[in-house]
C-alpha cells in the first residue's frame, strides 16, 4: 500500500489506531521503539503502549478526540510517557492526524522519543540552578564587603572632628549602603535580573531619613511607585539618584523648625518610566545651575541620568521636583 510504504519513510514511530483505540498499522521504528514485533502490536489496544497509571486517563482522551478529531501538532499539550515491552518507560512528543478511509476515521500517532532532550534540558536546568546560587552567593558577598567598607568609614568619622570633613564622609557613607542595600535585595530576589524597585527605593529614602536624624513628625517620607520591571543597571542608577537627592532635600529644603514632606514617586508614562523625587520645602536656589552643579551630589545626579540615557527637569514651584524621565532598555 502506499499509504504504508509512506509510513515506513516517516522519521518517527507510527501507530495508525482505529475508533476503538486499536492498533491497525505500524511502522518499524514503532517496532524498534517500543520493543514489539508487529505481530504482537497489530491488534493491541493503544493503551498497551502507555504506563499502566496513565491508561485509564489515556483512553478518556482518546475517546474525546475522536469525538472531533483534528490534527494536533507535535509537542503540544500534556507531558506523555511511552512504555516498552520490557517496562520501560520513556518521555514522548505525539503529533495525532485523523486519516479518512472507507472503513471510517483512523487515527495516526506520530511518536517521538526526547529521553535525549529531556536529559539535556536537566542537565541545563541543574547548570543554571548552580549559576543562580553562585550569583547570589556573589551579591551576598559585595553586599557584605561593602557593608565593611562603611563600617571603616564610619570609624574614620569618630577620628574627625571638622564638621564638613565629616559631612563628607557621611555622604559617602550612605552612597556605600545605596549600593550594599541594592545588592542585598538582588541576593533575596527570585530573579536575578531585576529587583523588587519599590522596596529598594523605600528602604534608601529610610536609610537617608536615618541618616540624618530626621524626626518623622516633622519631615514625612511618602513613597509611591508602580511595579515597573527594572534591569539592573537602571534599578541601581536611579537607587543612586533617589539617595543623593534626598539626601539633598533633607540637608537644605528645612530649616530648623520647619516641617514638611519628602516624596519618591516611579511610574510608568507609556513606555518611558518617570522617577520624581520632590519636597514642600525653601526651594531649589534660583542661581544654581542644576545641568552644570558644582557638588558632588549633583554631578552625580547627572552621571546616573545619563547611564540611563534619561532627560531630568527641576520645578521650583512650592519646594523643589525632580523628575527623571528614561526609556528602560536604552543603556546596558
Amino acid at each position: 500500500m502506499a499509504l504504508e510504504g509512506f509510513l515506513e519513510a516517516a522519521p518517527d514511530a507510527i501507530v495508525v489506531v482505529d475508533r476503538p483505540g486499536t492498533i491497525v498499522i505500524v511502522n518499524q521504528l514503532a517496532e524498534r521503539l517500543f520493543g514489539y514485533s508487529r505481530q504482537e502490536l497489530l491488534g493491541m489496544q493503544i493503551e498497551g503502549l502507555v504506563p499502566q497509571r496513565f491508561r485509564e486517563q489515556h483512553a478518556g482522551y482518546r475517546n474525546n478526540y475522536s469525538r472531533e478529531p483534528r490534527t494536533r501538532p507535535m509537542g503540544e499539550g500534556r507531558e506523555l510517557s511511552g512504555r516498552r515491552k520490557d517496562g520501560s518507560e520513556f518521555p514522548v512528543e505525539i503529533s495525532l492526524s485523523p486519516i479518512e478511509t472507507e472503513e471510517g476515521v483512523l487515527v495516526s500517532a506520530a511518536i517521538r522519543d526526547i529521553s535525549e532532550r529531556k536529559l539535556v534540558e536537566t542537565k541545563l536546568r541543574s547548570s543554571l540552578k548552580e549559576k543562580e546560587v553562585l550569583l547570589k552567593e556573589i551579591h551576598h558577598r559585595v553586599k557584605n564587603n561593602l557593608q565593611i567598607v562603611s563600617s571603616m568609614l564610619n570609624l574614620q568619622m569618630d577620628q574627625l572632628s571638622d564638621a564638613k570633613a565629616i559631612e563628607l564622609f557621611k555622604e559617602s557613607q550612605n552612597r556605600v549602603r545605596s549600593i550594599a542595600l541594592f545588592h542585598e535585595k538582588l541576593y533575596q530576589s527570585r530573579d536575578l535580573g531585576r529587583v523588587e524597585i519599590a522596596e529598594y527605593l523605600k528602604g534608601l529614602a529610610n536609610a537617608s531619613f536615618a541618616t540624618y536624624g530626621v524626626n518623622p513628625d516633622d519631615i514625612v517620607l511618602a513613597v509611591h511607585t508602580e511595579d515597573i520591571p527594572l534591569g539592573v543597571d537602571a534599578a541601581i542608577s536611579c537607587g543612586l539618584i533617589v539617595n543623593e537627592l534626598v539626601s539633598n532635600s533633607l540637608k537644605h529644603a528645612f530649616p530648623v523648625h520647619r516641617k514638611g514632606e519628602v516624596e519618591v514617586i516611579l511610574r510608568s508614562a507609556g513606555t518611558d518610566v518617570v522617577l520624581e523625587i520632590a519636597d514642600n520645602g525653601v526651594g531649589f536656589p534660583a542661581n544654581v545651575d542644576f545641568r552644570s552643579p558644582s557638588t558632588l551630589g549633583l554631578k552625580l545626579v547627572a552621571i546616573f541620568t545619563e547611564q540611563v540615557g534619561g532627560t531630568m527637569e527641576l520645578a521650583r514651584e512650592g519646594g523643589t521636583r525632580f523628575s527623571l524621565r528614561f526609556t528602560p532598555g536604552t543603556r546596558s
